[in-house]
């Protein structure tokens, strides 16, 4: 029988060739390729820092894998001893694409004296949103975040 399957004629070779790569196909582990199902944006937010004079600036990334339409602040909450009127954001672009940076302000002026708690949120369409918050002192227009 030996004879007959590794030496015999054309048509068993075939046969045999055919089965093996069937059954090695099946023996294979399969391949998970590992693709997203709920792919999304994703935002990071951090409150700019430093010496500022009258306007907060929050810098957003999307590190998520989809992007994020109209990003804008939602909410910004000053507590302290500070005048503030928070109208509403400007975004310096539209969407903010996979990797992508920009810079939001609120659309309005800070004035006050002593220290202050400053927390600011943004969203996008897609229903995913972000919350930085800092403390920091204010003296007149000009503040500092350390």
């Amino acid at each position: 029988m030996f004879y007959v399957l590794f030496f015999g004629g054309k048509k068993m070779k075939k046969s045999i060739l055919f089965l093996v790569v069937i059954i090695s196909l099946f023996c294979l582990p399969a391949v998970n390729s590992e693709t997203p199902i709920d792919s999304e944006p994703e935002l990071v937010t951090n409150i700019d820092t430093g010496l500022k004079m009258l306007v907060f600036e929050i810098f957003v990334e999307n590190v998520g894998d989809e992007t994020a339409h109209n990003v804008k602040l939602t909410d910004v909450t000053v507590e302290g001893n500070v005048i503030f009127n928070f109208q509403e954001s400007t975004l310096w672009s539209e969407d903010l694409e996979p990797g992508g940076l920009t810079i939001l302000d609120p659309n309005s002026m800070a004035i006050g004296f002593g220290k202050f708690s400053l927390s600011m949120t943004v969203s996008c369409d897609e229903g995913i949103s972000s919350t930085s918050s800092v403390e920091g002192i204010i003296f007149g227009p000009i503040f500092f975040i350390p």
